[in-house]
């Protein structure tokens, strides 16, 4: 449970005049999906009314370096928040931005949850980019953020709550979760929830279209809950599938929870091993292991005689299975990570070097800038209203060879 930190000395610089610098376009982000960061970033935005977005972040004061002050022979922590405002990815000018020093010279406190306010330029959608640094470390971990103030029923017009009342920075929750939510009007007495139960495909090889399929919106069943002072009571989403708030059913627009599979993003069991191996598989080899009666041992069966010893398919298992994880962790929108396009490429071809993101559009890299070897991914946001995290691949036969390439060296 996060705790607030009472004993902090807090510096704060803010700037709010506008100035130039390079379009965020230009920055290789591709640190948004390394695993090798100090600690996590994690940020949740809650609009607490047409003008103001309220920014929360959790801080795991551990993971910063205790230093020492010899002078004054104490030990203490140090770290900074700061962001900036743009209008788009392509934006040079930045709209408003600050940044928070704070000195945690008692080391008594557990983790914290920082917040702020930044007042909108107007009712329109914006990125933040929102940095934390160890100043004992000198080492920043960054995330971008994308907020829309169009109307009052957007995604940032909900706040996603605990059982405990603690914030939840993480829209995909299990079946020990009660949930709540809390909405930024007054005057609203219920919520419509759409409920959804899909069965979505995994994705396709990056040189197979995927065929046109639109997404049926009539919700499998629908329901309200009630809301008092801004509140909904604690609910038990049980059942598997995704749930729509809404405060209005006659715009699509509104908050999704995501309800996966206990443990999820993690694999534990041997089915959850199994499906993922279709990416590196044969229509028919696949169908084999599906098929077989113990699907554990299919499963270390397809690891040792591609591996050709216990260790080399350790190894290849902790490899593969740690990316089919992360893609969960970075990919999940309407369904599981490791079964979007970004999952599928990031799962057989491991964290992107360079990448690239603009207005609507990702572009991943593999190998150098120039280099006619190099194997470049452009994907596509997707919009819909169920989730900010959906991006399809642009398909192309040229993938094929290399495709081949990449996923046979998985079988050797």
């Amino acid at each position: 449970m996060i705790k607030r930190v009472v004993y902090l000395l807090l510096i704060l610089f803010l700037c709010y005049s506008c100035f130039n610098v390079n379009k965020i376009s230009l920055y290789n982000l591709s640190a948004l999906y390394s695993t090798t960061m100090f600690t996590e970033l994690k940020v949740s935005a809650f609009n607490i009314d047409r003008e103001t977005v309220r920014i929360h972040v959790p801080i795991e004061v551990t993971d910063m370096i205790i230093d020492q002050d010899e002078e004054n022979a104490r030990s203490y922590r140090k770290f900074e928040i700061s962001y900036e405002l743009f209008e788009t990815y392509e934006s040079k000018q930045i709209l408003d931005s600050a940044s928070f020093v704070i000195v945690d010279s008692s080391l008594s406190i557990a983790d914290t949850n920082f917040q702020f306010d930044i007042n909108y330029p107007g009712h329109e959608e914006y990125v933040l980019k929102l940095s934390l640094t160890d100043l004992n470390r000198i080492d920043a971990v960054t995330t971008y953020l994308h907020f829309d103030n169009r109307s009052d029923n957007t995604r940032n017009s909900y706040l996603l709550k605990d059982e405990h009342g603690d914030l939840m920075y993480s829209t995909s929750v299990s079946s020990q979760n009660y949930i709540g939510l809390q909405v930024n009007e007054d005057g609203i007495d219920k919520l419509i929830v759409r409920y959804y139960k899909r069965e979505f495909p995994l994705a396709l090889p990056p040189f197979m279209e995927e065929p046109n399929q639109s997404f049926e919106y009539k919700a499998d069943s629908v329901f309200n809950v009630h809301v008092t002072d801004k509140t909904t009571p604690f609910i038990d989403l049980s059942e598997e599938g995704f749930y729509h708030f809404q405060k209005d059913s006659n715009q699509r627009e509104g908050y999704t929870i995501f309800r996966f599979y206990d443990g999820f993003p993690e694999i534990s069991t041997s089915e959850q091993m199994l499906m993922p191996l279709r990416y590196i598989t044969s229509r028919n080899e696949f169908a084999e292991l599906t098929q077989a009666k113990d699907s554990k041992l299919s499963v270390d069966n397809f690891w040792l005689k591609n591996a050709g010893n216990p260790t080399r398919a350790r190894a290849m298992i902790q490899k593969f299975y740690s990316r089919v994880v992360d893609a969960n962790v970075f990919f999940t929108s309407y369904h599981e990570g490791w079964k979007t396009d970004r999952g599928l490429v990031y799962i057989v071809y491991g964290p992107p070097k360079i990448v690239y993101r603009g207005d609507g559009i990702e572009e991943w890299l593999y190998g150098e800038k120039g280099n006619s070897n190099s194997i470049r991914f452009q994907f596509l946001k997707v919009v819909n209203p169920f989730t900010d995290n959906d991006y399809s691949l642009v398909k192309s036969p040229s993938f094929k060879e290399k495709w081949y390439n990449i996923v046979n060296t998985w079988r050797r």
